[in-house]
């Protein structure tokens, strides 16, 4: 395990370049979705490099600062329900054998946050409105975001190999 002083400035560092990825969601109107996945794995790194409960203390702060900063609440509140701790948790349903199994828990836990997350938008901060969401609609929004859960988890793992044999190397100096 790393010395604290070290867990502390890589985990202040990556809340940084998670609230930065996360800030351009603003700025770029198609990343919605595609900031809380980046800033998803960095707090993926940071459990990797750190631990757990220094990730976990990232994350809530990211999340935090993100639910008070962030003028892309849609996205921020993504990332505070699902996309910020789910890499993590693909660590723990890994271990399942059955895929099946694997599968059905990774995407009841995805519509559950989804389902949630997107009425706390509506009855809570108005930032969509309610007429937007029809049965059709709300269908077409689960089952596309069900697909791009099984990209994500496919992205994360290829990405996750990448950096362990690859760029840990470089970046820490490790052999």
């Amino acid at each position: 395990m790393r010395k604290l002083s070290f867990r502390m400035a890589f985990g202040g560092i990556a809340a940084a370049l998670c609230i930065i990825a996360m800030l351009l969601a603003a700025i770029i109107p198609f990343a919605t979705y595609a900031c809380p996945m980046i800033a998803g794995f960095i707090i993926y790194i940071v459990s990797l490099e750190c631990g757990r409960s220094t990730a976990i203390a990232s994350y809530i702060s990211v999340a935090a600062l993100l639910m008070i900063l962030s003028p892309e609440k849609e996205s921020a509140l993504l990332f505070a329900t699902f996309f910020g701790y789910y890499p993590m948790l693909s660590i723990y349903t890994d271990r399942i054998k059955s895929r099946i199994v694997r599968w059905v828990i990774r995407l009841l836990v995805f519509n559950v946050t989804c389902v949630i997350s997107y009425l706390i938008l509506m009855k809570i901060f108005v930032a969509v409105s309610s007429e937007e969401f029809t049965v059709y609609s709300t269908a077409f929004l689960l089952l596309s975001g069900n697909a791009l859960i099984v990209v994500f988890d496919k992205a994360v793992h290829v990405l996750s190999d990448y950096y362990q044999n690859r760029l840990r190397k470089k970046l820490f100096r490790r052999k």
